[in-house]
């Protein structure tokens, strides 16, 4: 098994990228906490099905939903509000220098 890859947002003011795919019962409950917790912090879901590219479907087939943050995976299968909104509080240094959510 290769190690999966962690895409990148193509909108740079998306802090969270958040995978999911049609179908998913976790992925339907944990995107409202999960655009709830980006709007309180001013900053941008964006939203990927895994489905619509191949080599997501291959990295991440298994573990939707995926919360990613600053480029880091956050979460998979279920969120925590508290715990998000913790990781959205630190903004890493180069959303500091470029003044981006």
């Amino acid at each position: 098994m290769t190690a999966q890859r962690i895409p990148s947002p193509t909108d740079p003011d998306a802090r969270v990228l958040y995978l999911t795919r049609e179908g998913c019962h976790l992925c339907e409950e944990a995107l409202p906490v999960v655009r709830a917790e980006a709007d309180r912090v001013g900053s941008t879901v964006e939203v990927r099905d895994i489905d619509a590219e191949e080599q997501l479907r291959a990295d991440w087939d298994y573990d939707v939903p995926v919360i990613i943050v600053d480029g880091k995976v956050h979460a998979k299968y279920r969120v925590d509000a508290g715990q998000l909104r913790a990781a959205l509080a630190t903004r890493p240094w180069w959303r500091r220098l470029t003044g981006r959510a």
